[in-house]
């Protein structure tokens, strides 16, 4: 019953823009009666400070209509929404993200970081820094969403992040489409990227050695990078790139570096350096 009437209060409201203090106190009273959905209505939503779940469970936060339900950052907003302790079980759909420094970030996280966040059937545009950043989480799911006019990386999946995926996404007009900063067993796979510097990144944590990542890169298009399509950098090991169509690139199709990757059955053409560049490291390449 509970969950029904969060429901009701909000989608039944009259089409208007709520202030962020109504967001967050539907968002809180969800999170205290141990989950829930909240439905925010169409409308431009300004956020100053930037909302807030914290040690949210089953939760569900969805707007009724992903292109007109609009969440726009204020002048000096840092991030439109943060993810905060142990939250578990959150999905977040059909939303716009505008503006900000971040669309959705990670605060600090509890024992076992976030885990089964998905993001789902979202805009992201103009964000200063990132669309999309957790660094400690396992089970995250980013898929169907539309990423533009990023001026760093859209999604960065950090060291401590494992067993998630990046699934059927639009990536356009990003400095760097994905990046996996040590991440493990995280699988991004077909979307689409065009006209980014930089389409997937896979790089080491700063602060670690080189680790099996087993990461996959697979059935992805990559279009018209200024540089190159797919890069590793040092202490990355043992990740697939596999089946990717990579056309246009402005330097490498592929750009390989770290140790024991494994590279097969990519179409690249048209790139501006070699399609596979290794740089260091030994890898399997199979053309």
């Amino acid at each position: 019953m509970k969950r029904l009437l969060f429901l009701l209060l909000i989608a039944f409201t009259p089409a208007h823009a709520l202030t962020e203090a109504e967001i967050q106190q539907h968002i809180d009273a969800a999170i205290k009666a141990d989950g829930g959905e909240v439905v925010l209505p169409p409308g431009v939503h300004v956020i100053e400070k930037g909302l807030l779940l914290q040690d949210a469970k089953k939760l569900r936060l969805i707007g009724l209509d992903a292109e007109t339900c609009i969440l726009q950052a204020a002048p000096g907003n840092t991030s439109l929404l943060r993810l905060d302790g142990a939250c578990e079980a959150v999905r977040i759909e059909k939303l716009t993200f505008a503006g900000g420094q971040d669309g959705i970030s990670e605060e600090k996280t509890g024992k076992d970081g976030l885990q089964q966040i998905h993001i789902g059937r979202c805009f992201f545009q103009n964000q200063q820094r990132h669309a999309v950043r957790v660094t400690h989480a396992s089970a995250v799911e980013i898929e169907d969403c539309t990423f533009r006019d990023i001026a760093k990386d859209a999604v960065v999946f950090g060291g401590q992040v494992t067993g998630s995926f990046i699934a059927h996404n639009h990536l356009t007009r990003c400095a760097v489409g994905v990046t996996l900063q040590g991440a493990q067993k995280c699988l991004v796979a077909s979307n689409e990227l065009s006209d980014c510097r930089l389409g997937i990144l896979i790089t080491g944590a700063s602060d670690q050695q080189s680790v099996d990542q087993g990461n996959g890169i697979a059935l992805n298009a990559i279009m018209r990078s200024a540089e190159n399509a797919i890069q590793f950098t040092s202490h990355t090991r043992n990740n697939s790139v596999l089946q990717n169509e990579i056309t246009g690139s402005g330097k490498h199709g592929i750009h390989l570096a770290g140790e024991g990757q494994t590279v097969k059955g990519n179409k690249i053409s048209g790139s501006q350096g070699k399609d596979v560049f290794t740089e260091a490291g030994k890898h399997e390449v199979v053309e």
